[in-house]
């Protein structure tokens, strides 16, 4: 069962911190500066303030502009960082561009593997993402468990296993993350660690809901930061509930989860960044952190029945300002501040789910229409080692 899912690909452009980010929330090999990466675009626009990460490509196919083709983005120098690339490697190959082509009213969830090329443990706080359209998410993680190559032959069943470990995600077509952005002083050397020699992997999820066909495309550059700069590092937070939930015809269910602060869980530690995860059939996602044996609300989000929601980002720090939600009004939102918490605390989530037309039952799956996922993703610092994971069931 795939239970790595993330958020609905919203169409407005964001940019965040590493911070707020890197949960988030992750196809075909890595397109390192292969040769099929697009070659450099014309300067026909300033891009003087862009970084090397997002820079964009020339890249002309049957899909068009309409299509996404000026998603593209270059694969950074290799002593800067390293490109991900989900997508064909020959789009003069009409079979190759088959394997990536959807169909009208298709959903496909899939993945690639590749080993990362960091032949030395890197670090990242800044990162880009592009995804064409028809995307609902992207994740990139890495696990101890070795795929075999794929290599041109097209995306493959993810099979996640226990030892997989996000790196970051994009639930927009369009993420640059650089850094701590916002300047939270708690959140200066924050970085994401890469260990050498890893099981990457790739995983895209698509929906077509045009008449006509869309190519199935994402690049996403990770740039490196100077292991010296690095002072704390970050982890992901990977909450999951409702995994064996069957919410029946007629029925509406509140799904429940807790995720207890890790025993080991470093003196200064804090929940920096929370985003929920859920589908068509969610009315309310609300999160809780109890500290001290006090519950308090921390992010609450509604979403009309039926209508493919846009989760936000919250970051709990010193600088960002939130608004709170309004049940009431039904207004999504969340608290301000940083979330320290300790061994004994703990957060807690839900999902209102209502199932007026599945006749099967609403499941735990990654269908937008017809399943339901009550997920939270995010990241956590500093770091026990590992991510902080609550798989409920």
């Amino acid at each position: 069962m795939n239970v790595r899912g993330l958020a609905v690909a919203a169409t407005n452009i964001t940019k965040v911190t590493l911070i707020g980010s890197a949960f988030a929330l992750l196809g075909a090999a890595a397109a390192c500066g292969s040769s099929s990466s697009p070659a450099p675009a014309a300067q026909t626009e300033d891009t003087s303030n862009l970084d090397v990460g997002e820079l964009p490509c020339s890249l002309k196919t049957q899909f068009g502009a309409a299509g996404g083709d000026g998603m593209c983005i270059l694969p950074p120098p290799a002593d800067k960082g390293f490109q991900f690339h989900y997508g064909p490697s020959d789009y003069n190959d009409a079979a190759e561009v088959a394997k990536y082509t959807l169909h009208p009213g298709g959903e496909v969830t899939d993945c690639v593997f590749f080993p990362t090329p960091n032949s030395t443990d890197v670090y990242f706080n800044t990162y880009h993402a592009r995804m064409r359209p028809g995307s609902h998410h992207m994740l990139l993680y890495i696990q101890d468990t070795v795929e075999p190559e794929t290599g041109s032959s097209g995306p493959v069943d993810c099979n996640q296993g226990p030892d997989t470990r996000n790196l970051f995600g994009s639930q927009t077509p369009t993420l640059d993350v650089v850094g701590n952005a916002y300047g939270a002083p708690e959140n200066n050397g924050f970085a994401v660690k890469i260990p050498a020699h890893q099981q990457g992997v790739m995983q895209l999820h698509f929906i077509n809901a045009t008449a006509h066909d869309i190519l199935r495309e994402a690049w996403a550059n990770v740039l490196y930061t100077p292991e010296a700069d690095v002072t704390q590092i970050g982890d992901p937070i990977f909450f999951v509930a409702g995994v064996s939930m069957d919410v029946k015809l007629g029925q509406t269910t509140v799904i429940h989860g807790t995720a207890p602060v890790p025993s080991d869980a470093s003196p200064d530690f804090r929940l920096v960044s929370g985003t929920p995860h859920y589908h068509t059939h969610t009315t309310r996602f609300t999160a809780y952190a109890t500290i001290g044996g006090v519950q308090q609300k921390i992010l609450e989000e509604f979403n009309p029945l039926h209508t493919l929601p846009e989760p936000k980002l919250y970051y709990f720090d010193s600088v960002m300002k939130n608004t709170p939600s309004n049940p009431a009004a039904l207004t999504s939102g969340a608290a301000s501040g940083v979330l320290n918490m300790k061994p004994g605390d703990h957060i807690d989530w839900e999902c209102q789910v209502t199932n007026d037309d599945v006749p099967q039952g609403i499941t735990f799956q990654n269908a937008v229409y017809v399943g339901e996922m009550c997920n939270m993703f995010g990241i956590y610092g500093p770091t026990d080692g590992s991510p902080w994971s609550a798989p409920n069931l």
